[in-house]
């Protein structure tokens, strides 16, 4: 199987929350990790589904 790209199937950080810290700035910073989080889900699907893809058409050996 190919090696995974690095920028797919890892862990994304959440933002840490401390006492003082402004609800609207840790709140769209959680959107935005999110929104990373979805897009490597969605590369890593698509990603894989290319592999299989490949396997299937015997292009992978």
């Amino acid at each position: 199987m190919p090696a995974v790209p690095d920028n797919l199937m890892r862990p994304v950080a959440t933002p840490p929350v401390s006492r003082g810290d402004d609800p609207k700035a840790k709140l769209a910073e959680t959107r935005d990790a999110l929104g990373e989080a979805n897009r490597r889900i969605n590369g890593s699907r698509a990603w894989y589904e290319a592999v299989r893809e490949d396997y299937r058409a015997g292009e992978v050996q």
